[in-house]
């Protein structure tokens, strides 16, 4: 039996434990590509947000360089109150200088609270990137204006440069800008648009760990990962992160989710594996348990009838001639046919209850009366056997509901079981009485006692104890305590069971004294 349920389990487990391993395996391995893949999903998705704000930010200038191109070209007094106006509009920017060509300067616009040191350093920066305006005039005469910022020590300021055309002469002009104003003036309403409530999207000075805008006004961010550089603006960042959860943590958690499933899963199936197993397990035991039945049952049934067939012939041929020896053999055969008799009824009682044919009459009983004539029966055997037996009635038990028949038949595989398991003590006690709410009837023996380990077993079908090659001295079928269990839960009774190794075993059926309705 052990060398088929090794096999099964080997089956089992090629069949279901290795695909889940296999399985977890193979989604553990998706599990870090899809965290590369989810991660990648979110830096395009961040990286468009952020390039269409720099976008933004491009355009707001094209639209500042094409109104003042569209001002100077119109010259007059007027220009320049349309230029002032323009800027301070613009409250980002603190001066506007254009120059020809040659970089001659021609007019200097500084609205209120403007910058009235910036012109020296922008006219030095001029005359350091002769080479950069000349690149933008050719883009200009390719029909593109191109706007670009010029580098500066100052990271408060920005110079932004750009040309313009004015009756067909090039202007060089550059915008003075304070970027923390742009960004946070100018950008911001693009800023929140984008940002939808579902993102937070700050602005960094190069070197700053904090950062001096936030979309999220009560929002003081800590280390946000994504960054990407302004275009227009030179040391300037964006950065952006989820709402409530960075990018990492949100990968982070679809990964736990994931593996919580997996895990889910790999338990529920390797759980149906064992269960399999399990299942598999007790129908070869059974099986066993029923082979051994049949081989039990058969040598019961053999040496009865095998002395009965002796005994029977000897008789027959007449080699006996006393009366005496005469009896004792129709004693012996009386015995045997008895003994063949109650196995065949348990095994008949067994089969109706397994095919739930086995009916119950239940009338008002009295169990003193039912143990005595039970215990007429069986006193002769008790007797001839060697042992001492007692039965103690309470005299003032109340009636009960219950089926004879079924009692009697009940206390008769108890009384077996005691004579079968006891060695030299052979000592039984029957005894009736109540117990609370309960009628009970207990038999008691000074037997061999059960282990606890089989204890919890002697109430299944077929099963015997197996300790100390006991199955084999002990003959039976393994059905008696089997019916003993079916017989109390039809009368919805309870078994009590007290047994040590050794000094004997204690059973007491407890019946109820007011049965339910319906028996």
């Amino acid at each position: 039996m052990h060398s088929s349920l090794r096999k099964i389990g080997l089956l089992i487990a090629a069949i279901i434990v290795l695909p889940v391993v296999v399985f977890s395996v193979f989604e553990l391995g998706n599990q870090r590509k899809n965290e590369k893949i989810i991660q990648e999903i979110y830096n395009n998705q961040l990286e468009a947000i952020l390039f269409s704000i720099n976008q933004y930010s491009d355009d707001i200038m094209s639209n500042l360089a094409s109104r003042i191109e569209n001002i100077c070209s119109n010259p007059g007094t007027e220009s320049a109150t349309k230029l002032n106006q323009l800027m301070e509009e613009n409250a980002s920017i603190t001066n506007l200088f254009q120059f020809n060509t040659n970089g001659e300067l021609q007019s200097v616009i500084t609205p209120m609270n403007g910058d009235t040191l910036a012109l020296p350093e922008t006219i030095a920066l001029l005359n350091e990137n002769r080479d950069h305006i000349r690149r933008l005039q050719t883009y200009l005469r390719g029909g593109y204006r191109k706007i670009e910022t010029l580098d500066s020590t100052d990271l408060l300021i920005q110079k932004i440069v750009f040309l313009t055309r004015v009756a067909d002469q090039d202007m060089i002009n550059v915008m003075v800008l304070d970027p923390d104003k742009f960004i946070s003036q100018l950008l911001d309403p693009k800023i929140q648009e984008v940002a939808r409530g579902k993102f937070h999207i700050v602005a960094f000075r190069a070197g700053e760990n904090q950062p001096f805008y936030s979309s999220n006004k009560k929002l003081n961010p800590g280390n946000i990962e994504y960054k990407k550089p302004f275009w227009l603006l030179k040391n300037y960042l964006m950065g952006i992160e989820l709402k409530d959860i960075t990018i990492a943590d949100l990968a982070r958690e679809r990964s736990r989710e994931n593996l919580f499933l997996i895990l889910i899963m790999d338990l529920i199936l390797l759980a149906g594996a064992w269960l399999i197993f399990r299942n598999i397990r007790k129908q070869v035991e059974l099986s066993q348990l029923k082979s051994d039945f049949v081989s039990s049952v058969s040598h019961e049934i053999r040496t009865p009838l095998a002395l009965i067939s002796m005994y029977i012939e000897t008789l027959e041929m007449g080699r006996v001639k006393s009366a005496e020896k005469i009896k004792e053999y129709y004693t012996v055969i009386l015995n045997e046919t008895s003994r063949l008799s109650a196995m065949v009824n348990r095994i008949l009682s067994f089969s109706q209850i397994e095919n739930n044919k086995r009916k119950y009459n239940f009338v008002g009983t009295n169990l003193n009366e039912v143990v005595e004539k039970s215990m007429a029966s069986f006193r002769y055997t008790l007797e001839n056997k060697g042992f001492i037996f007692s039965y103690e009635p309470n005299p003032n038990l109340p009636m009960l509901t219950a089926d004879r028949e079924a009692i009697a038949d009940a206390l008769v595989n108890l009384i077996d079981n005691a004579m079968k398991y006891s060695d030299d003590q052979k000592n039984i006690a029957i005894r009736t009485g109540t117990d609370g709410y309960f009628i009970y009837l207990e038999v008691e023996d000074h037997g061999i006692g059960i282990s606890e380990k089989d204890q919890k077993y002697i109430f299944d079908k077929f099963f015997r104890v197996t300790e100390k090659n006991l199955a084999h001295r002990v003959k039976g079928s393994g059905l008696g305590l089997a019916i003993v269990k079916h017989i109390m839960d039809a009368h919805r009774g309870e078994i009590y069971m007290k047994s040590i190794p050794g000094s004997g075993s204690l059973f007491r059926l407890l019946f109820p004294i007011k049965q339910p309705e319906g028996l």
